[in-house]
């Protein structure tokens, strides 16, 4: 019995390892897919979900896992060079419309992002229905709450250890060896045991060998190219990101870097997004004493430190912060005399659960009166950022107009070398503006008022054009719906009829509601991934509590958990979390964290109340994870109302799973109610 316990913590282990690695490992060569991150985490459910329905089948598909994972592996590395073409109608911008961007050129073999999405859709779902039906399998010999308690313990394992991972920068071959060494400890003494060695060594070896240039940070697959200038161009998940500019070589980008500190001469500076230190060794030139600098990722601070031309971070006038920008601009309590955005355009998304860009909580009206905050009496907010459209650099206008004023803000449009939009806001703006008149020609005073949307907190869509679904991601979602109904009523034995409504809704709620608790710590405490991965442990922690509690105690009623997850759901809806930012750190956690876990609590306490006493632990946990679906494309809702409405769906699939609760008599007597 120790063994099939170790071998279902092993395998659920797998479950959430390899869908973390997959979420960072698929963007790397098909680089769309980062703008639909939350589609592979779909698809990972779906394939569970799948595989758990098929648990009663003779059929041991998990023989197959090595199979289809190598031949997903190989179609991924052969579709890395396809063109992706983009609807010219998209009313949302996406970085692979820069077709010269990239690193390996353009291939002449062309698919929509609609098709590609579609294909890597069905290709994650296949892999993961054996992991999903020998999870089942293995889950059916012991009691239900005590599988589901292991399974919990296993997805958590696997969290901790992809983090572990991540910290110390592990390229992606090693992913797929932990992946490959789970397999070997499952499926030791098979029949097959060698052929899958052998397998998983073949696609270790084979993704070693097409990585072999490839530097991995925390959140993307890097890439160098030294130029003939001696300055270094850095290349993300394929794509043109950052250059490293060697100034002692390209005059033009000089002058182009140090026009802000000639026109406002800062002595105390803050970088956001400081990159390998462009922005940095400016301002060291135009003779700043006190420059921090931020940046998320710490590979490109070693980057920038080792390897850029000039060396900006070896300077002692310089302070090195690895954190999250908004995150920083929360705790600082230095005033600054300029801060400067650097162009901040990422090509990352927020986290596994959320299609929101990494960059987009520092363009919302919050994030810029964050900034003003940090300014001295005179000081001077800077932008740059490489425009693509019209509607962007309007709302950007806009966006700072709200916040600084018309009379303090300013903009300017350049060439196109690494930026071309500049804008200038903040009280030091009006004094330069009389200091030096010649400045009036140069920074441009703000045009008639734009009607746009503007982001906020709630609604952080800077790239898309107005509140809606954009026609590309409802195609393709479109598409992806059609995938999942196919495949669950062709491909298993669960009809309509046979759907658990009340797991199925339960598990739509419990999507939504943990896409909800990323988002708002990641808005808190920094979009960094050790943010997301202590979220996910602790969301895991405290259904692993809730289990220990339910079993400890023999509970039997979930309607008081019910009514305490309801009523937590509307206070945290109705709760303004702003309040929240002006509390120090450790307070800031202890209060966000108690008020964010607790509705996470109370359907952790609900869902094992129900589990316990359920006869057919495969089919409950399928149909929890086809609900878990279904809140993942209703999490594209937040496109047009907003992220805080992920809240009131949740609610609404709590009800219906309570109203459900309810009315099974079966349930009801079963539970002792």
């Amino acid at each position: 019995m120790r063994n099939q316990e170790a071998k279902l913590v092993l395998v659920s282990f797998l479950g959430l390892f390899l869908e973390l690695s997959l979420i960072r490992w698929l963007p790397a060569y098909l680089f769309s897919i980062a703008f639909f991150s939350n589609v592979v985490l779909i698809a990972s459910f779906l394939g569970l979900g799948l595989g758990l329905l098929l648990t009663h089948n003779e059929h041991d598909f998990f023989d197959f896992f090595t199979y289809i994972l190598a031949v997903s592996v190989c179609l991924v590395l052969l579709l890395k060079n396809v063109q992706v073409v983009l609807p010219a109608e998209a009313k949302t911008w996406i970085w692979s419309y820069y077709g010269g961007n990239r690193l390996n050129g353009v291939s002449y073999l062309k698919v929509s992002i609609t098709q590609l999405i579609g294909i890597i859709f069905t290709l994650t779902v296949a892999i993961f229905v054996p992991v999903g039906q020998k999870i089942g399998k293995l889950m059916k010999e012991f009691e239900p709450l005590y599988a589901y308690t292991l399974n919990i313990f296993g997805s958590l394992l696997g969290v901790v250890g992809f983090g572990i991972l991540a910290l110390f920068f592990v390229p992606a071959y090693s992913w797929f060896i932990a992946v490959g060494l789970v397999v070997i400890l499952v499926t030791y003494r098979k029949k097959r045991f060698f052929i899958n060695l052998f397998i998983m060594l073949s696609v270790v070896i084979v993704i070693a060998l097409v990585e072999k240039e490839i530097i991995w940070s925390p959140y993307y697959a890097i890439n160098l190219r030294l130029d003939p200038d001696k300055s270094l161009s850095v290349y993300v998940n394929l794509l043109f990101h950052q250059k490293a500019v060697n100034f002692e070589k390209d005059k033009q980008t000089f002058e182009k870097f140090m026009a802000p500190y000639r026109w406002f001469q800062p002595k105390r500076v803050l970088i956001i997004g400081a990159g390998t230190g462009n922005d940095v060794w400016a301002a060291q030139k135009s003779g700043a004493e006190f420059i921090d600098a931020v940046e998320i990722d710490p590979m490109i601070i070693i980057l920038g430190r080792d390897a850029h031309p000039q060396s900006p971070y070896k300077s002692d006038k310089v302070r090195v912060f690895v954190d999250d920008a908004r995150s920083f601009m929360h705790k600082a309590r230095e005033k600054y005399d300029m801060v400067v955005y650097g162009t901040l355009d990422s090509h990352a998304t927020l986290s596994a659960t959320s299609s929101i860009r990494l960059d987009n909580y520092l363009y919302t009206q919050e994030a810029f009166q964050d900034a003003r905050q940090l300014l001295s009496p005179e000081g001077t907010v800077v932008l740059l950022f490489s425009v693509p459209t019209d509607w962007i650099a309007k709302r950007l206008i806009e966006t700072a107009r709200s916040v600084f004023g018309a009379r303090d803000t300013r903009y300017l449009i350049t060439d196109s070398h690494l930026f071309n939009f500049m804008i200038v806001a903040g009280p030091g703006v009006k004094r330069a503006l009389l200091e030096k008149p010649a400045l009036s020609n140069i920074l441009l005073p703000l045009p008639a008022v734009y009607r746009t949307p503007l982001p906020k907190d709630n609604w952080p869509y800077l790239y898309l054009a107005e509140r809606s679904i954009p026609h590309l991601y409802l195609a393709t979602l479109i598409v992806l719906i059609c995938i999942s109904f196919v495949s669950i009523f062709a491909f298993t034995p669960l009809k309509a009829t046979k759907i658990d409504p009340l797991f199925f809704f339960l598990g739509c709620g419990f999507l939504l509601l943990e896409t909800k608790s990323v988002t708002t710590f990641s808005l808190l405490f920094g979009s960094t991934w050790l943010v997301n991965a202590v979220v996910f442990s602790s969301i895991l922690s405290i259904a692993l509590l809730a289990n220990w509690i339910v079993s400890a105690r023999q509970l039997r009623e979930p309607r008081w958990y019910f009514a305490g997850l309801i009523l937590s759901l509307l206070f945290v809806y109705i709760f303004p979390l702003s309040v929240l930012l002006k509390f120090g750190f450790f307070s800031k956690i202890f209060l966000a964290g108690a008020l964010i876990a607790l509705p996470i609590l109370f359907s952790s306490f609900v869902f094992a109340i129900i589990i316990k006493k359920t006869k057919d632990v495969g089919t409950a946990l399928g149909s929890n994870l086809l609900g878990a679906v279904l809140g993942g494309f209703l999490e594209y809702s937040s496109m047009i109302w907003g992220l805080n409405v992920l809240y009131i769906i949740a609610l609404g699939c709590y009800l219906v799973a309570a109203a459900n609760l309810i009315k099974n008599r079966s349930i009801l007597v079963n539970q002792n109610l």
